[in-house]
């Protein structure tokens, strides 16, 4: 679920849906809350720097994880992709789910 071109509200509301849909499967799954504030469209369009501090940030709540969701058509975005790379290669139990957003 890539973030770039999307509001901190919008992504928020889809995360929203994408934890309403594990919680039906994993009623005790916890939530570690990726979503950097300020991580708005204004901010991700300046270049890849900011994309590669904003990458960082998720590698670091990434650390914390036992189980990483990965939503939808994540493997087009770079930072979804490495995410996911990071994940498995560290170990990270990883499954790709589709939810309707």
């Amino acid at each position: 679920m890539g973030m770039k071109s999307k509001s901190t509200e919008q992504v928020r509301i889809e995360m929203n849906k994408v934890l309403d849909y594990i919680k039906t499967k994993l009623p005790d799954a916890e939530h570690i809350d990726s979503v950097l504030d300020g991580a708005d469209k204004d901010i991700a369009i300046k270049g890849d720097d900011s994309g590669v501090w904003y990458l960082g940030e998720s590698l670091k709540l990434l650390a914390g994880a036992d189980l990483v969701f990965f939503v939808n058509d994540y493997k087009k975005y770079r930072g979804c992709s490495v995410e996911r790379l990071v994940a498995e290669r560290y170990g990270k139990f990883c499954i790709d789910i589709e939810v309707s957003l």
